[in-house]
């Protein structure tokens, strides 16, 4: 008696998306700069998943596709709220500001400016 092994159609359509994501990472750097570029990404992912698992299994589109759209949002969630946060805190004044500091005194501490009389 043997076993025929089986993996759920769902399961290659994750994996054809994830590897259209890094297709296009190794093809084309520069999508991931911008929001347009990680809307064609995430376009060309969904897709790929989306014919991948409806060739696996056509009588289970509608549910393979749609968690191929979940894990295309949950990709998206990760890539903005988490990564951000584990990147670390910004340095002082990274994030715009004049970044001018008053001109130091004779004596090594901050002066005050305009200079008193």
């Amino acid at each position: 008696m043997t076993r025929k092994l089986s993996v759920p159609s769902w399961l290659v359509g994750l994996v054809a998306s994830t590897a259209a994501v890094a297709a296009l990472q190794f093809a084309m750097l520069g999508l991931f700069t911008s929001l347009g570029g990680l809307a064609i990404v995430a376009v060309a992912a969904l897709a790929a998943g989306m014919v991948v698992a409806g060739m696996a299994a056509p009588e289970q589109f509608g549910r393979d596709t749609s968690v191929v759209a979940f894990y295309i949002v949950v990709l998206a969630a990760v890539y903005f709220l988490v990564l951000p946060a584990l990147r670390g805190p910004e340095p002082p004044g990274a994030r715009g500001g004049p970044g001018v500091y008053p001109p130091p005194q004779r004596g090594g501490s901050p002066g005050t400016y305009p200079p008193l009389r």
